[in-house]
This record gives structure tokens, sequence and C-alpha cells, in this order.
């Protein structure tokens, strides 16, 4: 299960796993779509499929203990750079100090060193 076409996501997903929608024999596999990781998640969890998503989309408390199997994948893995972005006049520079520090405390994980 992927995001729709048009999501950088999908993008990403398509570019760690060049063979998930086709098999190294060509043939092409089948793959449902959604426009929102929220729906994925609900469709895993419904046993419709198995989905690479974000970390952050696959908490799993919304479901009862063992609903959702999740699997780190093998090295090189991917990882996503994001960033701040705020209008230049905002007129509380304080309260972006602080989300910028809030999020440098969160316990995510780092991309890997350039080698």
């Amino acid at each position: 299960m992927l995001l729709g076409e048009g999501h950088c996501f999908r993008d990403q997903v398509l570019e760690a796993c060049p063979t998930l929608t086709k098999g190294n024999d060509g043939a092409k596999h089948t793959t449902v779509e959604s426009s929102s990781l929220e729906t994925i998640r609900h469709m895993v969890a419904s046993g419709l499929g198995i989905s690479i998503l974000p970390l952050s989309a696959v908490d799993s408390h919304h479901y009862a203990p063992g609903v959702i199997e999740v699997r780190p994948l093998t090295p090189p893995v991917p990882f996503r750079t994001v960033a701040i972005a705020w209008r230049a006049s905002f007129p509380r520079p304080k309260a972006i100090e602080i989300l910028a520090d809030s999020i440098r405390l969160c316990s995510v994980a780092k991309p890997p060193a350039a080698s």
C-alpha cells in the first residue's frame, strides 16, 4: 500500500524499494493507493496488506497489542530531512526558539553519517 502519485513520501519509498511495484522478473505487483498515511495504517491494521510508513505514522496505541507489527528497515536506512519554516516578520521569535528546542529534544533517529 502506497500513498498516491504526487506524494513525496511515495516517491521516497519507491526510490528506496525499486522492486515494490515490479518484481525482479518485471511482473507488475498489485498496489493499493490511498491519499493519507492514516488510511494506510488502518488498512494495514485491518489485514488488507503491508506498507512502509514513517515511524511517526505507525504509532500503534490506536490498536490492541499485536494488531500491527513494526520492523525497522535494514541499512542503508532511508531518511528525510525536515526544517522549520516561518514568516520572516513573525512577531514571536521566542515561540520559534522554544519550538525548535522542543523538536531537538525529541527522540528521532538521526540520518546516517556521510562516508
